[in-house]
C-alpha cells in the first residue's frame, strides 16, 4: 500500500468516526461534541466537518450539525432489496391501473420521507415523483400518515421542529379513517392520498399513496374514488409483509 493510499484510508476512518457520532436520540451535535465523541484533535475535526458539510454528508442545523440529506438519497440504492419495496411493486402497478394516477411508496428517514418506488401515471397530464425525492413530514398526505401512525416520527419532528407539529385532532382523525389527503400543501396544483403500510410486528414501515393534479384529485373527488384503492393497496402490501389486522370483537 502506498503512503498516499494509506493516508486516504486514515482519512476515511476519521470520517467514519465523525459520522458514527450521530444517533437517533441525538441527531444534532455541536462541533465540540463531535470532537469529544470522535476522539480527534480539534483542528482535524473542524477541517473534516467543514469538508463533510461542503460535500453534503453533513448539514448545518443552527449552531450544530446533523447528517446531510444527500446521505438519505444515496441510501435509497441500499433499500432496493428491502421486503417492503419488493412486496409493493405489484400493488403500485395495480393502484396505478385502478386510479390512472401515479402511485408512490415512501419510507421515513428522521423528520423526512423519501420516495423509494413509483409507478407512473399513463395520462399525459400527471404528477410524477422521482425515486430518491426527499420531502418533509409536516407537508403532504404521506407525511401526515407517518405522523399519525408512527410515534417515533412524531417525537423526531417535535425534537427538531416543534413549530411544525400537526394538531392532535387531525392525527386522531387520520388514525380512525386509515388515510390522509392533502391539497396543494407542498406545491401548487398537486394533491395526494396516502395510507400506512405495516410489518408483521404492526410497525409502520412505509406509506403508499397516489399523487395527481388538483383538477382531478380534490376535496370533492378524494372520497371514495381514490381513498378506497389506496387503503386497499396499503392493506395488501401489509398482508404480504405478514401483518394481520385484529378486528374488534
Amino acid at each position: 500500500m502506498t503512503e498516499t493510499a494509506g493516508n486516504r484510508i486514515l482519512v476515511l476512518g476519521k470520517i467514519r468516526q465523525i459520522m458514527d457520532c450521530f444517533t437517533v436520540e441525538e441527531p444534532t451535535l455541536s462541533l465540540s461534541a463531535i470532537r469529544q465523541r470522535a476522539g480527534l484533535p480539534e483542528s482535524t475535526t473542524q477541517r473534516l466537518v467543514q469538508n463533510l458539510v461542503s460535500e453534503g454528508f453533513l448539514d448545518r442545523d443552527g449552531s450544530g450539525y446533523r447528517i446531510g440529506l444527500g446521505v438519505a438519497r444515496w441510501a435509497i440504492n441500499a433499500t432496493q432489496g428491502l421486503d417492503v419495496i419488493q412486496a409493493s411493486r405489484p400493488m403500485l402497478q395495480t393502484l396505478r391501473e385502478q386510479t390512472q394516477e401515479s402511485s408512490v411508496l415512501y419510507v421515513r428517514w428522521r423528520q423526512y420521507r423519501t420516495v423509494v418506488a413509483t409507478a407512473r401515471s399513463p395520462r399525459a397530464i400527471s404528477r410524477v415523483l422521482e425515486v430518491g425525492t426527499v420531502m418533509p413530514l409536516h407537508l403532504g398526505s404521506a407525511g401526515k400518515v407517518f405522523l399519525a401512525f408512527d410515534e417515533f416520527a412524531r417525537q423526531e419532528l417535535l425534537t427538531v421542529a416543534p413549530e411544525e407539529a400537526l394538531p392532535a385532532e387531525l392525527l386522531d382523525q387520520i388514525r380512525t379513517q386509515g388515510w390522509a389527503s392533502s391539497f396543494e400543501e407542498r406545491e401548487p396544483e398537486v394533491a395526494s392520498v396516502s395510507s400506512p403500510v405495516f410489518d408483521h410486528h404492526g410497525n409502520v414501515v412505509a406509506v403508499v399513496g397516489i399523487v395527481a393534479p388538483f383538477s382531478r384529485l380534490n376535496e370533492t373527488t378524494a372520497v371514495p374514488g381514490y381513498t378506497e384503492p389506496v387503503v386497499e393497496a396499503a392493506a395488501r402490501i401489509s398482508s404480504a409483509l405478514g401483518f394481520e389486522k385484529i378486528e374488534p370483537s
